[in-house]
């Protein structure tokens, strides 16, 4: 629990330090659709052209989760985008562990809420992939918060 608090205070701080940062509106929009009852920990800008269908989402992050803490990811679309933002999680065993689309039947999550929450079961570096539904151009963010408990 140390190290959490330790690692959370260094991405706080250094969020703080970093000089002539700007924020984009979308990631300020999206980060308050993630709830009140949760502490931003990072966002992830996605601008991607159209592409062809791929047996892996194109953009690929890794961030590290702790286990027993409960992470919530939301996507936001610029107004622009052609697609809609989907991603998928994977642990270090490259297994998937979270997705925010079914690629059999089409369908999307999270739907209604524009987030989706995840109860991280294993501490390690998991991926990140983001890309839009039907590999569409598009531009959004994925932000990455922490859920606090009640």
């Amino acid at each position: 629990m140390k190290k959490l608090i330790v690692i959370l205070s260094l991405l706080f701080i250094g969020r703080l330090l970093l000089p002539g940062q700007t924020t984009d509106p979308l990631v300020t929009k999206c980060a308050m659709n993630s709830g009140s009852n949760t502490a931003y920990l990072k966002d992830f800008r996605i601008q991607l052209g159209k592409g062809s269908a791929q047996n892996e989402l194109r953009q690929k992050e890794v961030f590290p989760l702790s286990k027993n803490m409960r992470y919530r990811f939301t996507l936001c679309n610029a107004d622009n985008s052609l697609g809609q933002l989907i991603m998928k999680i994977k642990d270090s065993d490259g297994r998937v562990q979270l997705s925010t689309f079914d690629l059999k039947s089409g369908k999307l999550y999270p739907n209604p809420n524009p987030y989706i929450d995840f109860e991280c079961q294993k501490t390690g570096p998991y991926t990140l992939y983001f890309d839009f539904k039907d590999f569409q151009q598009g531009i959004g963010y994925g932000i990455v918060s922490l859920v606090k408990s009640k």
